[in-house]
This record gives C-alpha cells, structure tokens and sequence, in this order.
C-alpha cells in the first residue's frame, strides 16, 4: 500500500507541477510580451481543467489510504 500512496502524490505532484508551469508561461508571456510557448502539451484542449480534476483523484484516494493506515495502526 505504501507503493500505491508513493504512486499517487507523485501524479498528483506531476499534475501540480505542469498546472504551475503552463501558468507561469502564460503569465510571463502577459507580463514581458515574450513569445513562450508549452509545446508538449500545447495542442491539449482543456488541460487545466483535466489537470485539475486529475490532481484531485490522485490526491484524494492517496489521503484515504493513508488514514486507513493511520487507523489501523
């Protein structure tokens, strides 16, 4: 179970990580009128929203398993 929890914060920490970044380009790109562009995942429609929901179905079911563990021990 411990493998499964590592599993699923390091998604979650994935989902953060790219929701950060497109983010942080857009906002560089407003603020300097730089022409950055997220070209690996550029093409997505959608993406933050996805990001999003998938942080929380990795976050969420991780934090249940470890509370189960915490009651049992």
């Amino acid at each position: 179970m411990k493998i499964i929890t590592k599993i699923l914060d390091v998604l979650a920490a994935i989902c953060v990580v790219l929701l950060f970044s497109k983010y942080a380009v857009n906002f560089a790109n407003m603020m300097f009128d730089w022409n950055l562009r997220w070209y690996f995942l550029e093409d997505i429609p959608h993406l933050s929203i996805i990001l999003f929901i998938l942080l929380f179905v990795f976050a969420i079911p991780s934090e249940m398993i470890k509370d189960k563990q915490r009651e049992s021990e």
